[in-house]
């Protein structure tokens, strides 16, 4: 079998499932999950208000309080975070590269990477024959090369 003749990896939108079997699976998903959510509520009503006894109310007290003292912690956790390094400009930034660089990265041109930047929200990137493309309408593609080693 020839290379040129394998099916390509990219998964075709064509290739979907008939709209009636996405609109029944949807609706289905939809059904499960009300009734679901209608069980736990209905469960957490008659656990919570029809069967309560003295050790449940101290146990959803304790586990009240726990929730708040997280709470609580965390705040002033973030607080102290900020107190302590807000002013701190730890982080370095990156220098600024070229497009030539840039390019040198990907296997571009210079040329192409400034076509690229000119129409950027026009390339669509395609996989053709093992290999990636940008592709522009109307122009020819450009191929993108793996990331170069320096």
């Amino acid at each position: 079998m020839d290379i040129s003749e394998q099916q390509s990896p990219i998964y075709e939108a064509k290739n979907k499932r008939h709209l009636l079997i996405r609109i029944i699976e949807n609706i289905l998903s939809l059904a499960f999950t009300i009734v679901l959510w209608l069980f736990i509520i209905i469960t957490l009503y008659n656990k919570l208000y029809v069967n309560t006894n003295a050790s449940l109310l101290h146990t959803l007290t304790i586990m009240t309080l726990v929730v708040i003292a997280s709470i609580l912690l965390i705040i002033l956790w973030q607080f102290y975070n900020w107190l302590r390094f807000h002013r701190k400009k730890r982080r370095k930034d990156f220098p600024q590269q070229t497009l030539a660089e840039v390019g040198r990265l990907y296997g571009i041109s210079a040329e192409n990477m400034e076509r690229l930047q000119q129409i950027r929200n026009v390339a669509v990137v395609e996989f053709r024959n093992h290999r990636y493309y940008y592709c522009i309408a109307g122009e020819s593609p450009i191929e993108i090369g793996m990331l170069r080693k320096q």
